[in-house]
């Protein structure tokens, strides 16, 4: 595992096949601090699906879990009907939306592992901006 990421695997399920567990990958890279990502299998397995959303969505979702789902982009998170999980719901451009049931503990500890490597408030210090202004300079040149 690289040390400029943090990963757990899941294991999730579409809500309307709760039998039907399939592994799923949680992944945070340091250097995008405020952002973590779900990774999906893609059909036939040769890469996966990739939802990427706000860290304090996934941490409000699990604080505030009990309430009523957060979020509203293409992700939210909310309470299941058991307390043991977490209701992800992705919003395709397309088809209607997925829910899925991840498992509360599993998200819990991600995102613990996160906190113990970039501490709420200090996201700012992993931030390369000498690299991001060069980007945003280049992209900004290929537009004009």
């Amino acid at each position: 595992m690289s040390t400029s990421q943090i990963r757990t695997t899941l294991q999730v399920c579409f809500v309307d096949r709760p039998n039907q567990a399939f592994t799923a990958r949680a992944v945070y890279e340091l250097t995008d601090p405020y952002a973590v990502q779900l990774h999906f299998p893609a059909p036939g397995g040769t890469s996966a699906v990739i939802w990427t959303f706000a860290r304090d969505l996934l941490v409000r979702g699990l604080d505030e879990a009990g309430r009523w789902p957060l979020g509203q982009g293409d992700v939210s998170i909310g309470p299941a009907e058991t307390g043991d999980y977490v209701e992800i719901t992705l919003f395709p451009h397309g088809p209607a939306p997925r829910k899925l049931f991840a498992r509360r503990d599993e998200l819990t500890s991600f995102v613990a592992q996160i906190y113990r490597r970039v501490p709420n408030g200090r996201e700012d210090e992993w931030i390369d901006w000498s690299a991001a202004w060069s980007r945003l300079y280049r992209e900004l040149g290929r537009a004009a």
